[in-house]
């Protein structure tokens, strides 16, 4: 009886096996980037600046960018160009800036989610920089520039650095 009852459980098995299927969207865009993809938007997304250092203070954020084109809607596109960035004081006292020239920015290119993106790591103690700051917050726009001169720049995003829970900023 036992050997009936496991060649029983085993066809029900087999046949409930053999009725999946799937048959979701393909992944990933139907047609490749066009040669002359003209950047027209992007989208930096600009992590929690981490003490790395641990005197207390944030120094270094994890910072990701994908470019698009109106042209291409499939996914975000790669295209030559440098990154840079400001960060200032509420009232426009620029507090740090970084730039990446085209050959740094090529190297930044990771596959993401949407496509091709840069992904990096922003350090205030690049460069001798110091992360002992008085204001505790900042602001922090993003610049891409393509060869070809196509300029999108982002909104200022509100970043948290300087000691936490020091008045300022």
């Amino acid at each position: 009886m036992t050997e009936v009852r496991t060649i029983l459980i085993w066809s029900i098995a087999a046949s409930l096996l053999g009725g999946c299927v799937t048959d979701g969207p393909k992944t990933g865009p139907k047609r490749p980037q066009p040669s002359n993809a003209v950047p027209t938007q992007f989208v930096p997304s600009i992590g929690s600046f981490e003490d790395t250092n641990a005197n207390g203070y944030p120094d270094s954020a994890t910072i990701s960018i994908y470019v698009f084109s109106d042209s291409y809607p499939e996914a975000s596109i790669l295209v030559p160009g440098t990154l840079s960035f400001r960060l200032t004081t509420r009232d426009g006292k620029v507090l740090r800036e970084w730039a990446f020239d085209e050959a740094r920015t090529a190297g930044l290119v990771r596959r993401g989610p949407v496509g091709p993106g840069y992904v990096l790591r922003l350090s205030l103690l690049d460069q001798g920089g110091t992360d002992v700051l008085t204001e505790n917050r900042g602001d922090l726009v993003v610049m891409f520039r393509s060869r070809d001169g196509a300029t999108l720049t982002s909104l200022p995003e509100t970043v948290r650095i300087g000691k936490p829970g020091r008045p300022g900023g």
